[in-house]
């Protein structure tokens, strides 16, 4: 007889273990941290002008050369890469009317992506491939080289943030926090946005804003709630 109640006396128990496991909270904390910027890239656009179309690829090719060779005496101000021949053809004319009576010709463009590891050398980096013979320089993009150092360091601040939430959402509920069940994490985009499309100037102008890069670190964790 003593045996029997003791065996009704488990069954409870075993269901409400079965509840707890069921039961659980989901939270997500971020955090965003600015920093200055270390490095910057830029697109350097050449142009050559000829009669046929292979005369100005090689006039575009000699104008990238001179381009690169200047780019080099800046030292590790600049650090430009291979370059990409992206058009060639006929000159567009003007839409005016009558039209201007001039020769045929033709053009050929190509882009170089210029790295620079000092930040405070940009306009002098700019002023540099446009005296070589640059026909325009795009937008800067900057970078940094500690966000993924940055982003983990932030990661025990936002996951002691995300159990702060969850223990207050079990507190909510009349509960208890329980046990981890699991947690992810989100990189995010780190960097400052480049442009979607690359806009060239003939002269070099600084952002207006104070250029810095945003990192985001951000965490999902499920937590056991004990009811």
């Amino acid at each position: 007889m003593r045996l029997g109640l003791v065996v009704l006396a488990l069954s409870p128990a075993v269901v409400q273990a079965q509840t707890i496991r069921d039961s659980t909270i989901s939270v997500s904390a971020t955090k965003i941290t600015r920093i200055v910027p270390d490095r910057a890239t830029m697109y350097v656009l050449v142009e050559g002008s000829a009669e046929t179309p292979s005369d100005a690829v090689t006039r575009a090719e000699t104008k990238l050369k001179a381009v690169s060779e200047a780019l080099k005496t800046l030292g590790s101000s600049a650090e430009p890469d291979r370059a990409i021949t992206y058009s060639v053809g006929p000159t567009p004319q003007p839409n005016v009317y009558p039209g201007a009576a001039v020769p045929q010709s033709n053009i050929s463009r190509a882009v170089l992506r210029v790295s620079m590891n000092r930040v405070d050398q940009i306009a002098r980096v700019a002023a540099g491939a446009l005296a070589a013979g640059a026909s325009g320089v795009s937008t800067i993009t900057f970078e940094s080289t500690v966000a993924d150092s940055v982003r983990r360091s932030r990661m025990t601040e936002v996951l002691a943030v995300a159990r702060a939430d969850a223990l207050a959402l079990a507190t909510a509920l009349n509960g208890k926090l329980g046990g981890l069940v699991d947690v992810t994490s989100t990189a995010g985009n780190i960097g400052f946005a480049g442009p979607a499309m690359l806009n060239f100037e003939t002269r070099f102008m600084q952002p207006t804003q104070v250029p810095e890069v945003t990192i985001t670190t951000s965490i999902n964790v499920r937590y056991r709630l004990i009811q």
